[in-house]
């Protein structure tokens, strides 16, 4: 008895010990408050995933950071890919300790004989241990295995979702600072033209009537940049918060709004729309849901336990053997394996319908887009020019001495619309490429759960 107890000392010792890990909220927000995108850590860690990624270009935000260098910097510090490369290790965990064998059991019992006898006291232990005879063990392994594969497809598709995020918000910013830049043009105009009026006004050549409207319409514009100002802002706020930098960060963006488009040749969208992010999730929940009613059914045939193990009676030891074995006659694990049959087919429609709702997406994806081309394209090749003459042919009446204010002025907002038009078909246009670019993956990609440091 007292190697027994010695075990069982000894398996009570290697259990894993708790130790408390609080978080120190005031730590991180300085810290993060500290994070500077220069830094040399950063820059370090920057260029490890730039060499990991073929297409990638070096980092160095000294100089402004572009959209490229941008997409390095999110995929360290993007917040949902740092929970990601988390919630990875969650799951390889489970794989690591999937289809173990289950601990044995130790049984002890003493009985005593209430007849007066030389040896009153009977003793006996016996060791549990558990034979998994038919392939359970294995079933659990495959099962942690596509959940881990599972998890590993949801990192890579919140590197993509990030990108994608970064690239919609980079976009809305450039194009918020080139509509603050027009208008900023525009107002510098306005207040020329307006005290040029104002100035004729008192010569008696135009009505304070007339020369008033130059006067509201500065004001309406001044409100308008306001609002414009805000939108700048707010929208650079985003992108921070996207590359996971403090609010307060002094760093030059470089505006961009050229968005890449990775859906490839129109002849192989539709192979490589079965390959995309939506339908793998499909086909992986599937297969999960295979290896779980494989599990389930695998559970219906009980596991032997074997009960070797030693007693003491009449003060003569004794071996003991004995075995236990759950018999399947009414349960069966029937209800379990009912669900999980159920869940296999709830998951094999989930990916027919997977295929048809992408399918139904990237049509309609490309009806946006081609619609967003045609647009810029009229505005860009018809609108704007006939604009452009407008104006040149108003600065040279002006130069001729011909000149009326209100046509001008009417000419210069015209103008100004025409190129918030052509800016705004742009964005919609950069828009429908990302929305198709998600039913794809990108070509080269950094797996969340990877070190980078």
């Amino acid at each position: 008895m007292i190697r027994t107890f010695a075990l069982l000392f000894c398996c009570l010792a290697a259990c894993t010990g708790y130790s408390p890990a609080p978080v120190d909220l005031g730590a991180h927000a300085a810290a993060f408050a500290a994070r500077l995108p220069d830094s040399d850590e950063i820059i370090a860690v920057a260029d490890r995933i730039a060499r990991r990624l073929p297409a990638a270009p070096g980092y160095d935000p000294r100089d402004g950071l572009t959209r490229a260098e941008a997409r390095l910097l999110t995929l360290w510090l993007h917040p949902e890919l740092r929970r990601a490369r988390l919630q990875l290790a969650v799951t390889a965990a489970g794989k690591d300790h999937a289809g173990a064998w289950p601990d044995p059991q130790l049984n002890a019992d003493f009985v005593r004989i209430l007849e007066h006898v030389d040896h009153p006291w009977l003793a006996g232990g016996a060791l549990g241990i558990t034979l998994p005879l038919f392939g359970r063990s294995a079933t659990e392994t495959a099962v942690a295995d596509r959940e881990h594969a599972a998890a590993q497809l949801q990192a890579r598709a919140a590197e993509t979702a990030a990108l994608d995020a970064l690239d919609g918000a980079w976009l809305h910013w450039s194009a918020a600072r080139m509509r603050g830049d027009l208008l900023q043009d525009l107002l510098t105009r306005i207040r020329t033209l307006e005290a040029l009026a104002l100035r004729l006004a008192d010569h008696g050549e135009l009505t304070r009537l007339a020369a008033r409207a130059f006067t509201l319409e500065r004001l309406a514009r001044e409100a308008e940049q306001n609002s414009a100002t805000t939108a700048i802002a707010t929208t650079r706020l985003h992108l921070l918060h996207l590359l996971g930098l403090p609010p307060d960060t002094t760093l030059e963006l470089i505006p961009d709004t050229a968005i890449e488009d990775r859906a490839g040749a129109p002849d192989h969208r539709r192979q490589r729309l079965l390959i995309g992010p939506a339908v793998q999730f499909a086909e992986h929940a599937h297969a999960i849901a295979e290896h779980q009613l494989e599990l389930a059914i695998a559970k219906q045939w009980p596991d032997l336990t074997l009960l070797p193990g030693f007693g003491e009676e009449d003060a003569e030891p004794r071996a003991l053997l004995g075995f236990s074995l759950p018999l399947p006659l009414w349960n069966r694990n029937a209800r379990a394996i009912a669900e999980a049959t159920a869940t296999r087919e709830l998951r094999a429609e989930d990916l027919r319908l997977a295929v048809e709702h992408a399918t139904a997406r990237l049509a309609t994806a490309e009806v946006r887009l081609a619609g967003a081309a045609a647009q810029r394209l009229m505005l860009t090749r018809d609108l704007l020019p006939a604009v452009a003459a407008q104006v040149a042919d108003g600065q040279r009446m002006a130069e001729l001495g011909q000149l009326d204010p209100l046509l001008l002025l009417d000419t210069l907002t015209r103008a100004h619309e025409a190129q918030l038009a052509v800016i705004d078909a742009g964005v919609a246009e950069g828009d429908a490429t990302i929305t198709r670019n998600t039913l794809f993956w990108p070509e080269a990609w950094l797996p969340a759960a990877e070190e980078i440091r």
